[in-house]
């Protein structure tokens, strides 16, 4: 795996280098370590000792690393480099802006993620080292990418998966879902082969062939609120979810859920294109 990890001097700046030193040093491959500079230089300076003692380490264990360091936007530099080299993941880390800070300056996690057509991890809040990873799912194409992905990463990184599902209003409305398919569990989904049921099992299906024996949750309610309440409650490591890119459609104009997830958790969230 081709991994591109970009940081700006921040108090973020240590725990984004950390996540992708223990995800280098797991699943092999490559690191490409890019520094955006800002204006404070000793900050920076620790940065680029942190970044040395990281690569150290990796190379000690055969990942090839790179160190680059560059100015400017952190989004700008991201775009440049995934549309000059084959990149796999992509990791960033976050201020975590919300309300009047997030209005004015804008989310530069949102906008990677909406614009690099890669799977982006991005480094928020307290880093927990539970190597258990919630997978959020919905049926079509885009959940089963996102349980490919989801899965491989598990497996070299010896996580485990849970896979969740949320039933909504939606879904007896626009799907045909009965009222007490609203309210059955993952095992009863499956058992009566539910349209969900179907989904769940096929998503079962996918973790196994990647070698991985995944547990398949679901709640009731609204989605966004289900799934930070389930990520609090299980205290994973990392939320994982799926992303539409439809050319064309600015990503505004679509009822974006994995950027209503990033701006909600204080916790890694991995969206997958």
């Amino acid at each position: 795996m081709k991994i591109l990890l970009c940081t700006r001097t921040a108090p973020y700046a240590k725990q984004t280098l950390g996540m992708g030193h223990r995800i280098a040093a797991q699943v092999s491959g490559s690191l490409d370590i890019l520094l955006v500079s800002g204006n404070e230089q000793q900050p920076f300076q620790e940065m680029q000792n942190l970044a040395e003692e990281i690569a150290v380490e990796l190379r000690a264990a055969d990942v090839e690393v790179g160190i680059y360091e560059e100015s400017g936007k952190v989004s700008a530099n991201v775009l440049r480099e995934v549309h000059e080299h084959p990149y796999d993941l992509v990791i960033i880390g976050s201020r975590g802006r919300r309300g009047i800070s997030k209005l004015l300056f804008g989310s530069t996690a949102l906008q990677i993620t909406e614009q690099v057509p890669l799977p982006v991890l991005v480094v928020k809040g307290r880093v927990r080292q539970s190597n258990k990873y919630l997978v959020c799912t919905s049926a079509g194409p885009v959940s089963e990418r996102t349980v490919r992905f989801s899965a491989r990463l598990a497996k070299q990184m010896g996580a485990k998966v849970h896979l969740l599902h949320v039933m909504s209003q939606v879904a007896l409305n626009v799907r045909g879902t009965t009222l007490e398919e609203l309210e059955e569990s993952a095992e009863e989904l499956i058992a009566h082969g539910s349209r969900e049921g179907q989904h769940l099992e096929e998503m079962l299906v996918l973790s196994r062939e990647k070698g991985i024996e995944a547990r398949v949750l679901v709640r009731h309610g609204l989605v966004v609120d289900e799934i930070i309440s389930e990520a609090r409650k299980g205290r994973y490591e990392m939320i994982i979810t799926g992303a539409h890119l439809t050319p064309g459609v600015p990503p505004s104009m679509v009822n974006d859920l994995a950027g209503q997830i990033l701006l909600a958790t204080k916790r890694p969230v991995l969206v997958v294109h």
